[in-house]
């Protein structure tokens, strides 16, 4: 285990000198409680689309919350990550979290900067849920698989809404920030 920031983290991998981590939190028991309710949520979901498929398809199908919820994470992640690179940020790690991730990266003391590297994260999940919408329409999906195009373009679709909220430590509270800290010199030399 390692500490960056206060986040306690296994790193799986180091890519381009930064490092790919699950924060440690998956492994107590809240982060298994949650997996555990993510997985009978979605089985529940599913009980009454396909009451006719085997019981050991619903669990497979329910499995595939986990890793769906992780590829939204991470996909939102990397979103700040190339935004961050492309304002010439340094990237230290992005750890993926049961409740989502966080990439610990260099500050910046520009506005701008900070509004687009937060709205990075939202942009991306857009752009994943869209690109799931249009490969249901465009390829000929069926059953399961289509069921899990479908859940995967919603939940992305629902990272990024909900990331652009202005609460807590969601991206649109740091793009309020940012947004407040540009106005402000504008305001002070007005006065």
């Amino acid at each position: 285990m390692q500490t960056l920031h206060g986040i306690r983290f296994l790193s799986v991998a180091r890519v381009d000198g930064m490092q790919l981590g699950l924060d440690a939190r998956w492994l107590d028991a809240r982060g298994l409680g949650l997996l555990v309710l993510l997985m009978l949520a979605t089985m529940t979901s599913q009980l009454g689309q396909d009451a006719g498929s085997p019981l050991w398809m619903q669990l497979c199908t329910a499995a595939l919350i986990v890793p769906a919820i992780m590829l939204t994470s991470l996909g939102h992640e990397l979103g700040h990550v190339l935004a961050s690179r492309l304002a010439g940020l340094s990237v230290r790690a992005v750890v993926l979290a049961p409740q989502g991730g966080v990439t610990i990266r260099a500050g910046s003391d520009a506005p701008a900067v900070n509004f687009f590297t937060a709205l990075a994260g939202p942009v991306a999940n857009a752009i994943l849920g869209m690109t799931c919408v249009w490969l249901v329409v465009v390829l000929p999906l069926e059953g399961v698989l289509n069921t899990v195009f479908i859940e995967l373009a919603a939940l992305q679709l629902l990272t990024a809404a909900a990331n652009l909220l202005p609460l807590g430590a969601m991206d649109g509270h740091r793009m309020l920030h940012a947004w407040r800290a540009a106005a402000t010199p504008a305001l002070v030399a007005a006065e």
